[in-house]
């Protein structure tokens, strides 16, 4: 493969790719270093070693950070399907057998998610029974860096995580969102109106720290708001607050459904995010993920996301 102005790949140290690409995506020579299980000065020499074979110094820094050159951007799509066909060359021995593989699938997505996707999962992996899916939450700002870092196989997130450099299929989410409370609740009979949700006190679910939940933007679209009492991070929690207390939550009807609570109607629009399944460009022809990508979209289809 020529990289740039007639240099090919074989006038480099293939050992220096790697770390190419890991400065390129943790954009810091210390968490490179982390990342590649090497030290500082030998990331350090690398760079220097890039720098002089390619004539060009890559990456500059920029406040606590460094950014890369124009030629560092055009060479990250080469330089991972270089990797890529590397890899898929020393892994060509193996073949992909589900049925005996012991491959560990790491995949992200958000509680909500994961309470319909994993049982649809569950029960379709019955043909790989040594094969491992670690599901985590990652923060949404750090998943396409996750992705892109090797950390994570694949991402189950809304649209706003796609970059040029994943692949991604959509996932349409067919769920209802509704007013959740306890039975025997003052609000459980009769029309649930604007004014009486906005006069419940309400908690409120998200896997971030800060800004606003999709029930906040919501309200805000038709010029109201309400001040939560409690922001949680899992919507199980939340459904244990809301029957053991006066408190409202806004959640998905197949949650609900697994909970002995009242379900009543929103009475104002909230429309859904899409969800996509994120992936590496790289794996796209790997045997194992490609199994993976399929038993997940299968999984998608039976949790209606498709």
């Amino acid at each position: 493969m020529v990289i740039e102005d007639g240099m090919n790949l074989r006038t480099l140290d293939l050992n220096l790719l790697p770390v190419f690409e890991a400065i390129y995506v943790e954009r810091s020579l210390t968490r490179a270093a982390e990342t590649l299980h090497l030290t500082q000065p030998a990331v350090s020499n690398a760079l220097a070693r890039l720098r002089h074979a390619l004539d060009d110094p890559l990456f500059v820094r920029q406040a606590r950070h460094i950014r890369p050159t124009p030629v560092a951007d055009a060479l990250i799509g080469p330089v991972r399907e270089a990797l890529a066909r590397l890899s898929s060359g020393l892994d060509a021995r193996k073949r992909f057998d589900p049925a005996t593989s012991e491959r560990v699938f790491t995949i992200a997505m958000g509680d909500a998610a994961a309470a319909r996707f994993v049982p649809a999962l569950a029960c379709r992996v019955a043909e790989a029974p040594n094969i491992r899916f670690d599901v985590c939450q990652v923060e949404r700002d750090k998943v396409a860096r996750e992705l892109a870092a090797g950390g994570l196989d694949l991402a189950v997130d809304i649209a706003s995580v796609a970059r040029a450099d994943l692949d991604s299929v959509a996932l349409a989410d067919k769920d209802e969102y509704a007013c959740i409370l306890r039975r025997g609740h003052p609000a459980s009979h009769g029309r649930l109106t604007l004014a009486k949700f906005l006069a419940l006190h309400h908690v409120v679910v998200s896997s971030r720290r800060r800004g606003r939940t999709r029930l906040e933007s919501a309200l805000r679209d038709i010029g109201e708001r309400i001040r939560p009492a409690f922001r949680l991070h899992d919507h199980h929690t939340a459904f244990e607050v809301v029957m053991a207390t006066d408190l409202a939550l806004v959640a998905r009807l197949s949650l609900a459904r697994r909970f002995d609570v009242v379900v009543r109607p929103l009475p104002f629009a909230m429309s859904h995010s899409e969800l996509r399944l994120y992936w590496r460009p790289e794996m796209r022809h790997d045997p194992a993920h490609a199994w993976a990508r399929a038993v997940l979209l299968n999984a998608a289809g039976a949790a209606g996301f498709r």
